[in-house]
Parts: C-alpha cells; sequence; structure tokens
C-alpha cells in the first residue's frame, strides 16, 4: 500500500514539473517502451520519410457507368470514308491526308473488353481504308497497313454480347461496321455484306474506389463527407468545413473552391467503412518545439508527415495553431491509402 501511494506522489510531482507556457500531454504507451526521440528529418513542419502507412482498409467505392475499351465509328461526307476508334474524339484518328475535321462520331459500336480474340484495326495510309479484324494475319507482310489493337472481343455466348457485322464498298475504298444487320441487310448502296466480324457488349456499370481527399456533399441533406485514409468521414458542420479545410476563395482569381465539392444525390450509393464524424475538436496544432503539424483527432495528435498529404486533404493553413507541445498522446502519422 505504501509502495503505491509513493508511485503515485512521483507521477503527481511529474506532471507539476511544466515549464510556463508549455503545453503538458503524456507519451503514448509505444513511445514509453521504445523510447522514440524526435525525428532528426524534419523539415519545416514535415518529414521527408514519413512512417509507412498500415495496410488500409477495403476503401470507398462507387458504382458509375462508364464505357471500357468502347469503339466509336466516324464518318466524313468529304472523304466518304468509316473511320473507327476507342477514342470519341476526331483528332485522334488515324491520319495520311487532310480532311480530319471533317469526321463526326456517328455511332459506338460497343465494348470491347471481352475474353475473345483481340480486335486490331489495320488502316490503309494510301487508300485511308481501316478494317477491324480479330484475324491477326488478315493483312501481315503486306505493305502501307498500320496496325492498332482496340479490344478483346466476346465469343458470343455471353450474357448480353451481339454480333457486329461487315461491309466493304469497293468504289469508296471503305469497310462498314454495325451492331444492326437491318441497317444494310445482306448488302446495299454499294456494300457487300463480308459476315460477322465479331462481337461486342454494352459496358455494365463498374465500381470504383475513391481517392483519399475527395469531398462530397449529399444534395438531399446538405452534409459534406471527405474520403480520409479510405473511409468515408461526416465533416459535421460548415464553420468546420471552411475553417478545417481549405475552401476560402483563390487569392489570384478571386473565385471559390466550391468545385472541390462533388455533389451526390445519395451518399449511401458510396460504400466502404465509415469513419468518426470530424468536428471543431479536429483541430490542426504546430508543435513550436520542433516545428511538426498535428491533426488533433479523436484526442491524439496525428504527424502529418509531408507538405504533400497536407495538401491532399485540403488542410487550411491559416486553421494551424502554433504553441509549444512537450508531450502528448500521439496516434498514427496521416497516410495517403490510396
Amino acid at each position: 500500500m505504501k509502495k503505491s501511494y509513493f508511485i503515485a506522489l512521483c507521477a503527481i510531482s511529474l506532471a507539476s514539473c511544466s515549464a510556463p507556457g508549455d503545453e503538458l500531454e503524456s507519451l503514448n504507451e509505444s513511445q514509453i517502451l521504445n523510447g522514440s526521440a524526435p525525428n532528426k528529418l524534419a523539415k519545416g513542419g514535415f518529414r521527408d520519410n514519413p512512417d509507412t502507412p498500415t495496410p488500409p482498409p477495403a476503401g470507398i467505392w462507387s458504382k458509375s457507368f462508364y464505357l471500357t475499351k468502347p469503339i466509336y465509328g466516324f464518318y466524313s461526307d468529304l472523304t466518304k470514308k468509316h473511320l473507327y476508334s476507342n477514342s470519341p474524339l476526331a483528332s485522334e484518328l488515324p491520319k495520311s491526308y487532310p480532311g480530319l475535321s471533317y469526321y463526326f462520331q456517328e455511332r459506338l459500336l460497343g465494348s470491347a473488353d471481352g475474353p475473345g480474340p483481340v480486335i486490331s484495326s489495320w488502316f490503309h495510309t494510301g487508300s485511308n481504308d481501316l478494317v477491324l479484324t480479330t484475324n491477326p494475319n488478315e493483312f501481315a507482310g503486306q505493305s502501307y497497313w498500320e496496325k492498332r489493337d482496340l479490344g478483346t472481343s466476346y465469343n458470343g455466348d455471353e450474357p448480353g454480347s451481339f454480333p457486329i457485322y461487315r461491309y466493304f464498298n469497293a468504289d469508296k475504298k471503305t469497310h462498314f461496321y454495325t451492331r444492326d444487320k437491318n441497317e444494310l441487310g445482306d448488302g446495299k448502296d454499294g456494300f457487300v455484306y463480308e459476315g460477322i466480324s465479331f462481337y461486342l457488349k454494352e459496358s455494365e456499370p463498374k465500381a470504383f474506389r475513391i481517392r483519399d481527399g475527395e469531398f462530397f456533399q449529399d444534395t438531399s441533406t446538405g452534409a459534406v463527407y471527405i474520403v480520409f485514409e479510405s473511409t468515408l468521414r461526416r465533416i459535421d458542420s460548415w464553420s468546420v468545413v471552411n475553417g478545417l479545410f481549405d475552401f476560402k476563395p483563390d487569392p489570384r482569381t478571386g473565385k471559390s473552391k466550391e468545385w472541390k465539392l462533388l455533389k451526390v444525390n445519395n451518399i449511401n450509393d458510396y460504400t466502404g467503412e465509415r469513419g468518426p464524424d470530424i468536428t471543431s475538436a479536429n483541430q490542426l496544432v504546430q508543435n513550436t518545439n520542433d516545428g511538426k503539424i498535428y491533426l488533433v483527432d479523436d484526442g491524439l495528435y496525428r504527424y502529418i508527415p509531408t507538405d504533400l498529404i497536407f495538401k491532399l486533404y485540403n488542410f487550411n493553413e491559416d486553421a494551424i495553431q502554433r504553441k509549444p507541445i512537450r508531450m502528448m498522446f500521439t496516434g498514427k502519422d496521416i497516410a495517403k491509402t490510396y
């Protein structure tokens, strides 16, 4: 009993020894055990070699309709040619003579992201004919043909796959492709039907992962969220949004930075782990004893090791509180996890 009383007195004595103006906190258990010293690489409040972050959580995911390996069809009234490309921009079509500005996108054939043979684009630099084929030897060894791979076809037995029909017009020296055989049937208007070239599908909604530092506003509730270390955290008020984070107008242009807020209809469309709310208790603090900058998060001082990470999360430099801190409860370094 006397021993315990003596230890308690010692602890009280130590706690009363801080210098005036110093903020006294306790070291975390791991620091006490391993005796870690202040990092000697600190420069301007940041560290050149931040801690290696622990493996990230599963992340925040959204579903959005986007095209995977699309094949677009273009036509020119000037050249009377049909050309095809993965890009929706006519400027990226194969070139051999002027007139590309007269091409316009007229169709989307489908998505070339299947398990079947590779679809290659063969462009003839003399005639400007462009052929899509899964036969790698169709023009191999012939002059003036330039080859690009556009994607991979489907086998035709997958649900939702459909055939692409091939036609050739010898007078205009151009190939034409369509998913609708009723368009030219077995051949008309100078086009000869050459059969099914390959199979494609429509692009399907695909999940994609959201990167750290992205901000969202749920338009149904007005609430603002941030993807923070692969978790979604709600920012509990606009005063915190505009205080802890840098949404003040750009000083050069005077324009608002609200463009950084992606407005969504329902934040629940974004799946993944939810983190604790970010509140007015979350503060930016710079220890004037060593220049290091921390985010106070759930009562723990979490070191921001680089300027890159500071900017990644759009922290507000004007919100930094500068004061001396001798000891503190510390958490893991703030990290970029994705």
